[in-house]
């Protein structure tokens, strides 16, 4: 059986999506698994063992819009695929596989044209956040026999460990002897403040005295820049913000000490590569720690604000606890990584 995989969003959801290759592989004998996933976000499933082809979606490219969906579905016809999985429904790809002719699409009936173009449909309430993403993506395989919820996200180095360890000596830090902070996380939930994140790091290089390394993409550029220009005199402050591709921010965390940031796709990379991870999360309902934390992770220590948060999908700026992620300390953080780790 050829079974297509479509996760078409960003890089915390392809990872939650891992599971499901591996469960595929496990329960279907012979099954020949394709994963498409977004241009400049599928190279973080590079390498998996469970995966035996790649679709790369481009959607600001040749996959754009209508015309975009039908050069797609040509793409996938040509794939004789018996069954897609469509993890996330967005309407161009999952156009593009109906056009497609695959006789078998299952997926969750999250939206109104989920019932034109899937032809099996699983109730899922997503946004009550009952259980994890990983969860919800591997309740869809029960139609082929495949529910496995005990299968734990992996990500893969692409690269040797020589090579990977030359790489960061060219960066001048040394394996296992730095930690991550990324502090971007494009606006999809509450983060900490600017400030508390210079705080955190200040405190970081000068109580343990080792570097600690910067990450982020171009839309975390001003918040790593406003650190870096805060810490400019500190040595032991590396900022990689902008410079590493996907492949050598992989190896940039598996090499971490500890890695510390809030619900973002670096923060699930790292939890998944099996480095200890202390996650940033915030309380309101469609963002938090139930719906969207690694899953089964034992390498992973949240950090919610302990309020008493009734918001279901946003902040409302009137709300008593709006600044509520500035209410977690930093020594609480510490204390997370220190659970993790043995300073010498």
């Amino acid at each position: 059986m050829r079974i297509l995989i479509s996760r078409t969003d960003r890089i915390g959801d392809l990872v939650l999506s891992t599971p499901v290759f591996e469960a595929i592989k496990r329960h279907i004998p012979g099954a020949y698994t394709l994963v498409m996933a977004r241009k400049g976000v599928i190279d973080v499933i590079s390498d998996n063992p469970f995966v035996d082809e790649y679709i790369t979606y481009d959607p600001a490219g040749i996959h754009k819009g209508f015309s975009g969906a039908v050069a797609l579905s040509e793409t996938l016809r040509q794939k004789h695929i018996d069954t897609a999985v469509e993890l996330f429904m967005s309407f161009y790809p999952a156009l593009a596989v109906r056009l497609a002719g695959i006789p078998r699409v299952i997926g969750p009936g999250s939206r109104i044209y989920s019932y034109l173009l899937l032809t099996q449909v699983i109730k899922q309430h997503r946004k009550e956040s009952l259980y994890n993403e990983a969860a919800y993506n591997l309740m869809l395989l029960k139609p082929l026999g495949a529910d496995d919820m005990d299968i734990k996200p992996h990500v893969y180095l692409s690269d040797n460990k020589d090579s990977c360890e030359k790489f960061l000596l060219n960066q001048g830090i040394k394996p296992f002897s730095y930690f991550v902070v990324h502090p971007g996380m494009g606006g999809s939930a509450k983060n900490l403040s600017l400030d508390k994140y210079i705080t955190l790091i200040r405190m970081m290089v000068d109580r343990y005295k080792l570097p600690v390394v910067i990450t982020g993409s171009y839309v975390d550029n001003v918040i790593a820049n406003r650190i870096t220009a805060e810490l400019h005199d500190n040595p032991s402050v590396k900022d990689m913000c902008c410079i590493l591709s996907l492949q050598q921010l992989k190896m940039v965390l598996f090499f971490a000490k500890a890695m510390i940031g809030p619900s973002t796709g670096p923060m699930h990379i790292s939890a998944a590569l099996g480095r200890p991870t202390v996650a940033l999360f915030s309380p309101v309902k469609v963002q938090s720690a139930r719906r969207w934390s690694p899953y089964l992770l034992p390498n992973v220590a949240i950090v919610e604000p302990n309020v008493e948060c009734k918001e279901q999908y946003a902040c409302d700026k009137t709300c008593l606890y709006y600044n509520c992620m500035d209410s977690i300390r930093v020594e609480e953080i510490l204390e997370k990584v220190e659970e993790f780790i043995t300073v010498s």
